[in-house]
Parts: C-alpha cells; structure tokens; sequence
C-alpha cells in the first residue's frame, strides 16, 4: 500500500512525535507492505497513492477566516483522486477539533479523543472539555476563549463523529534529557542515527531524596487552560519551589522525586509525562478517564495515580502516595515499564504497525 504523508516535518513537538515512529519502525513497516513516503504541497506526487494522510501541522496557518476558503478547496482537490484522504490532527486536546476539513476528508484521527463521541456536536468553551468544566464551575473567561470556541472549533454534526478515531499520542518519540535536541539535529541534517528510543534513565526503586516535584509554566494566553495550573502552582507552592529549570537540571530533579505532579496544559496529555516515565516517579495528573489514546499509558491506580478536576483531593493523593512507599514504587513501575515496551520495547515495531494497520483499515 502505498502511503503518503503530507507534513510540514519535525517542526513542532506534536508534529515530530506523530512522525517519530513512522521513520524510527520504517523497516518493520516496509516488512507490512507499507510504502510511505513523505511529501510537501509543492510535490507533483501527493495523491499518487493509496491513501494520503495530512499532519494537520502542514495548514496550521491557513485554517484562519482569511485563508480558510483556499485551504478548503486544495484539501477537496485531494479528495477528487483516487486517493483515500486522512485528516492527522495533531493538537494537543481532545476536545480541539478543525471542524471545517471534516465534510473534505474520509476520516478524521486525534492523538487522543472524547469516550464520548456526542460531545463534539456541543460548544465547548475555550475548544477543550476541561476549559468547559472550569468555565462552569468558576465562571472564568477572557476574549481569547470565546473566540477559540466560537470562530476556531465550532460543534461537529452527529453524523461526521462517526469519522472520528484515534492515531497514536505524543509519547512516541525520544523525552530523555537530549531527546529534544537529537531530534533537532535530525530535522536540519536527516541522518537517521539521531531518531531512537530512549531506555529508562533511572528505575523507580532507587532512593529518592526529594519527595515532591512539582515545575511548570502558567504562560497560556487563555484563561480556562491556565486555571488548572495556576490553581494547582498556589496549592504546592507554599511547601516548594515550582519555577521552572533548564532542561538538564529538570531532568535531575525528575530522577530524584518520588512523585511528579503534571497538570494538564494546552491538553490532557503533555510531554512531561513521559518524561516522569522515563525517570521512575510516581505520576500525579488530573483523572483521564473521560478520553481514549493509544498507546494508553493512563490506568488510574496502575500506571498513574489521579486526582479529581476540582482538585478537593490532590493533597490527600500526595500525602497517599508518600505515606505508602511500596504502593507508590509498584505504580511508578508498571507506568514506566508500559512506556517503555511500547517505545523501547522489543516487539514495539510490531505493535506499532499492527496499530497503524487498524487505522488505516478501520
């Protein structure tokens, strides 16, 4: 079959995680018949295949009210082939939705999306469900979020949720301490070497000396994403230093913590996640029940430990976790060691593919 992805490449950290493992699992993929090749705008080739699958990062700028009717006619024209057209949208929540390619393509597929597909053909204030459960409950707002809601992610229409499905999630790419930069250097030089899976940086049995870490910015310009994080920074900050360090002090902070809070930020998933992965601590998050993703790294009390939106029990899951040493290193164990079998693992190639082949058979 042959494959081609249109994609602005390893430009952004969702765009080089959708990305990673096509390049890094090419060979087993190559094994399954897949022929993908990556293409631009400007190829004669983009819709000489089977199926053409579109990084949403590649029209990131175009899909503004001044853009939007030129964008809309070029993504028909991909579907007036003969080519099956796959929209990849590679926002960071699961509530974001680029409502107006939905009538243009065959399917739609999130990182992560809704368990409940039927609240996408209801306004969610600020384009996320959780910045709809702030808006409600405390009455934030600011003109960032309504305009994002109304005019940037309208509702969906019931019958075009049945396009909607998952692709795979951001934790498939490299989070060690020089992850960020390797993948840097293989978006200027394209030498394959600088692309793998990192192993586990320290296991979460060694001795932690520092109990609690708890770093992250509150920078986002709408109001309802930032609550959360502002409201979680006021609630630790009183017991420990929350600004944030550069990456390589970070990342020897992470090694030395028992438990690792991460809020949501632009979406329910973020990178430092895997990073907690990687590093061995527990991890501390807001419930992600009310979502699907693949790989699933999140079952509350298995891999991660969660604590409800209001935050009424966060210092009880804290004081939890710390209180009971054994329970803490059993959960920070199975979620590094689910990450790693399906990033590192020996049969992740395989895993992968046989994931992708569901997608594109679904």
């Amino acid at each position: 079959m042959r494959i081609n992805i249109l994609t602005p490449g390893f430009t952004t950290s969702n765009g080089s995680a959708f990305l990673f493992p096509l390049v890094v699992h090419s060979k087993v993929l190559r094994d399954a018949q897949f022929d993908i090749r990556f293409v631009t705008r400007s190829s004669a080739e983009v819709t000489e295949c089977d199926v053409l699958m579109i990084d949403s990062k590649e029209f990131r700028m175009d899909l503004s009210k001044e853009r939007l009717s030129q964008t809309l006619e070029l993504i028909s024209s991909y579907g007036d082939s003969d080519s099956r057209v796959i929209w990849c949208d590679t926002t960071d929540s699961t509530g974001t939705i680029q409502s107006s390619v939905i009538p243009f393509v065959d399917r739609y597929l999130k990182s992560q999306i809704l368990k409940n597909k039927t609240q996408y053909t209801s306004p969610m204030y600020g384009g996320r469900i959780f910045s709809h459960y702030y808006n409600e409950i405390t009455g934030i707002e600011s003109c960032f979020d309504d305009f994002f809601n109304t005019t940037l992610s309208p509702p969906i229409n019931k019958a075009d949720t049945a396009k909607l499905n998952i692709s795979w999630n951001s934790g498939l790419a490299d989070y060690s301490t020089y992850g960020p930069w390797k993948m840097e250097l293989y978006r200027r030089l394209g030498i394959r070497v600088f692309l793998s899976y990192p192993r586990a940086i320290i296991a979460p049995t060694t001795n932690r000396p520092k109990d609690l870490s708890a770093r992250f910015g509150i920078t986002y310009s709408l109001a309802s994403v930032r609550y959360q994080r502002e409201q979680i920074r006021e609630l630790v900050s009183r017991h420990l230093d929350t600004n944030k360090l550069n990456r390589k002090s970070y990342m020897k902070e992470l090694r030395q913590s028992k438990v690792v809070l991460s809020p949501f930020g632009w979406g329910e998933i973020t990178l430092k996640d895997f990073e907690v992965f990687l590093t061995g601590g527990m991890l501390i998050k807001p419930s992600m029940e009310h979502m699907d993703t693949w790989p699933n790294f999140y079952t509350d009390g298995v891999t991660y430990q969660s604590h409800d939106w209001d935050l009424s029990d966060l210092e009880e899951k804290i004081d939890w976790a710390l209180d009971n040493n054994q329970e803490l290193q059993t959960i920070a164990a199975e979620g590094q060691q689910r990450y790693l079998r399906y990033t590192a693992g020996t049969d992740a190639g395989e895993m992968f593919t046989e994931h992708f082949t569901d997608v594109l058979s679904a």
